[in-house]
Order: C-alpha cells, then structure tokens, then sequence
C-alpha cells in the first residue's frame, strides 16, 4: 500500500514541520504501521497536511506535539469515510454483473482513496438516441411528475436498462441496488448475484407476477372468504 521510499518522504514533510531527526527505525515503524492499516501515501499525506495546517494550528504553542502514526491513520478514515458519503455504484454495461461485489469493493477503495469521484459524470442524455431529446423537449413547460405518455416515455428513456433499474417488488431493493435474500448472515441480508425474476419482467415491461389478474382476484376473494368463516366461527363459539 506505502513504499519505504514513500514513508521517507512522508517523514521528511513530518520533520520539514517538527524538526524531528528521523532515522532507520523511524522509517521501518512508520512503514510497518501505515501498511497495516492500509493507508496509501496520497491519503497519508494529505492527513499529515490536515494534523498540521488544522488540529495543531487550532492549538496554543505549548499545546502543540508532533504527528505519529495514529494520528495519521485516524486522519487518513476521516479522509477516507468522508470521500464516500455520495458514493455512487458505478455498473458495467448490460443487465447482469456477476462480479457485483469485487466491483463494488474496487470502486469504494478508488473513492475512499481519491482515485475515483464518488458521484461519476455520466450523459444526462444519449446522443445516439434523437427521439429521447424530443421525448424531453416536450416536456418543458409542463408540470412534473406528469402523467400524459410523453412523460413516461421520458422516463423510460432516461432510466437505467436491466433489472436494476427498477425497484424489486420481490425485495423492494432500490434502484442500482442488488437484490436481498430472505436470509440474514450476521444481521444483515445476503446480497443476491442475480436480480429476482419479478424484477426483471418489471424491467421488460411484464407484470411482477405470472398469474393472470383473474387467478390473482380468486385468490384475494378466496382468502377473504376465510377469514369471514373464522370470524364467524369465533362468534358462535363465544
């Protein structure tokens, strides 16, 4: 994660600001713990910067120590947490993504350490498709959310392809979510690598379930019957 020769010039900054002397321990110690914890030069650096130019700064003279690895590495999760508040999962072409998880992981790391924005850019809109402008044009003016077609032709138009790009009626995982598991591991739903069926018929444009509104409605008439039996069967036994 952090060269030798990285943790050299992170102790030269560090003595730049303290007058410290830095010898051959000081380097094999910092190395030691700055890889631990994973900290990569960038964000060390940058979290020596914020222990100088804030915490000390904000300090009376005599207040004022120098910086040592737990400072940086407790700096460097601020810096870290801070960069994913708005993190946004980024996903690859087409509806499946069965590496779901190491991507995710990969792009949280990117973003966590500043090599990747936490909100992509991406096209408000495709060039490749004229008819989504003209979609969109149309609807200047009008009042939103609208319910005419042209309006839920646009939206149509500018929502993700594939299953994530709806809602799961089967889990109601969020749109560019993966979808849940019935199960908990450890307190938490098991993400699924793939999405449930009822959401990619959703996202094709079929209804979430494959029984006929017919079959759906003598069902909801069926269980409504029984419950009126129970009822009425706890009322004569009162």
């Amino acid at each position: 994660m952090i060269s030798y020769e990285e943790v050299g010039m992170l102790l030269g900054l560090a003595a730049a600001r303290d007058q410290r002397t830095v010898g051959e321990a000081d380097n094999l110690a910092w190395h030691a713990d700055l890889n631990a914890a994973n900290v990569t030069y960038p964000v060390a650096e940058q979290a020596l910067t914020r222990f100088y130019a804030k915490e000390m700064a904000s300090l009376e003279p005599d207040q004022r120590r120098r910086v040592t690895t737990p400072d940086i590495i407790g700096i460097a999760r601020k810096i870290r947490a801070e960069r994913v508040v708005d993190f946004i999962y980024e996903p690859p072409p087409g509806d499946e993504d069965p590496h779901y998880l190491q991507r995710l992981r990969r792009q949280l790391a990117d973003t966590a350490n500043g090599d990747r924005p936490a909100v992509p850019d991406r096209p408000a809109i495709a060039s490749a498709a004229p008819r989504d402008m003209k979609a969109l044009v149309d609807l200047v003016g009008r009042s939103v959310p609208g319910d005419d077609e042209a309006a839920d032709e646009a939206v149509v138009a500018i929502r993700r392809p594939g299953p994530l790009g709806v809602e799961c009626p089967t889990c109601h995982a969020a749109i560019g979510r993966a979808c849940k598991a019935g199960e908990f591991d450890g307190g938490r739903r098991r993400e699924l690598r793939k999405p449930h069926a009822a959401r990619g018929r959703v996202a094709r444009g079929e209804p979430a379930s494959l029984e006929s509104p017919e079959a759906i409605e003598r069902r909801r008439a069926a269980s409504l019957a029984h419950l009126e039996r129970l009822a009425a069967d706890e009322a004569d036994a009162s």
